[in-house]
């Protein structure tokens, strides 16, 4: 009877090895036949019929359409886009690989960021306004790492390899590059405040010039930061030129020695913080410009970035860049 019921637990045993093992195979060969997929079967396809780029959660949304071969932000203005970060995006999504299945429970959505509440939802249309192509992305899961995601017309999440963390604010997607103008390409600066500051460079250094009578010169200090405020100079915000005040607090006219003139309007509206608007007189071709200025400070470079040149627009700017420029006679008995 003991041979008898230990040979039923044996044969109960085998089985349930066997099954065990079965599902074993299985599951890892489901698992590496959904690891085998790309996120986007027929992406390159895809990417020739875009022409409208748009980033949506429940605070806001970004829109990047292609207008005369531009990637403009028009939801910003028609600011230029960063095609170099969004170039990133793309590429992150074409080799997105579906790494798993996660939950397919609605009330589990949540857990992977991908609740209506918190996903971002990206949604792509062709230039006739199809759209072509929408997936709402989750959270980013660094221990894997991977992205969570799921086809907004199914309740199955997947997790892919890729990072498809991105922002639905404009400025997430705008260049901030503006200006990288070296201390020896200075050949004068002037302030234009209650009185005129002129400032001529003589030896490699700007000295006050024109000084009235009864009033003490700018001190060096002041004028080696006024010399260095060109320097890999970026904007943190920007609005059209039509929506600044009627008047600047001050100008700032910069002649450089290739001959290029800019002009500078500040502006400190309050509640809002610091913002100027370029002007540019006889830039010549040897100027380098491009929309990626490069973080070089050896007092030499000239680069200008295209977005500086856009004369729609008045950008923000630190505080530091206001207070350097905004230079004050002070009466020698002060």
């Amino acid at each position: 009877m003991i041979i008898k019921n230990l040979k039923i637990l044996i044969f109960i045993t085998f089985c349930s090895l066997v099954i065990a093992l079965g599902l074993y195979f299985d599951g890892s060969s489901l698992k590496k036949n959904v690891a085998a997929k790309n996120l986007v079967p027929s992406f390159n396809e895809m990417l020739e019929k875009i022409s409208y780029i748009e980033f949506v959660n429940n605070q806001g949304s970004s829109i990047i359409e292609k207008v005369d071969d531009q990637w403009l932000l028009t939801s910003a203005n028609n600011f230029p886009a960063n095609t170099e970060l969004l170039s990133r995006f793309f590429i992150q999504l074409r080799e997105a690989k579906i790494i798993d299945n996660k939950t397919n429970r609605e009330d589990l959505h949540y857990k992977l960021g991908l609740d209506k509440e918190n996903r971002m939802d990206l949604i792509l249309k062709s230039l006739t306004g199809e759209e072509i192509y929408s997936l709402n992305i989750g959270t980013y899961n660094y221990n894997i790492p991977g992205t969570y995601v799921k086809n907004p017309n199914s309740n199955q999440t997947l997790i892919v390899n890729s990072n498809l963390s991105a922002d639905t604010a404009d400025f997430y997607w705008v260049p901030t590059d503006l200006i990288n103008i070296g201390k020896s390409q200075i050949k004068a600066v002037q302030i234009y405040t209650k009185n005129m500051i002129n400032l001529i460079e003589e030896d490699g250094v700007l000295s006050h010039q024109n000084l009235p009578q009864g009033f003490s010169k700018i001190s060096e200090d002041s004028i080696n930061e006024i010399q260095n405020s060109l320097s890999d100079l970026q904007h943190n915000g920007f609005i059209l030129r039509s929506d600044l005040p009627n008047s600047p607090n001050f100008k700032a006219r910069y002649e450089l020695k290739n001959g290029t003139i800019l002009f500078v309007n500040f502006y400190d509206i309050s509640g809002e913080g610091i913002y100027v608007t370029f002007d540019w007189n006889y830039l010549n071709d040897k100027i380098q410009i491009s929309k990626f200025i490069d973080p070089l400070l050896d007092g030499d470079q000239f680069q200008l970035s295209t977005v500086s040149l856009l004369t729609e627009f008045a950008y923000k700017v630190p505080q530091l860049f206001f207070d350097n420029n905004n230079l004050k006679l002070r009466a020698k008995s002060e």
